[in-house]
């Protein structure tokens, strides 16, 4: 491989995190909905209990880059 830059040959091959991105879960209206009248009935004993925290997945989105190790020049590999 050569650097597209100064044409070295002295070039590291890497992959490189470019973003990333969590999608949740909520709990729903209807547990908002029953938690909000458990509160009114127990004259708020249950604001003393955390929300439930839902779940989430994170995706990451990686890439190939090549990085010449004479001038520090960086490019995408496809």
């Amino acid at each position: 491989m050569v650097c597209p830059k100064c044409g070295s040959e002295n070039v590291l091959v890497t992959t490189e995190q470019t973003s990333a991105k969590t999608k949740g879960k909520n709990m729903g209206c209807l547990w908002s909905l029953g938690r909000m009248c458990l509160i009114v009935c127990t004259c708020g004993l249950w604001l003393l209990i955390g929300k439930r925290s839902g779940t989430g997945k994170t995706k990451y989105v990686n890439k190939t880059v090549g990085i010449c190790q004479n001038c520090g020049n960086k490019w995408v590999i496809k």
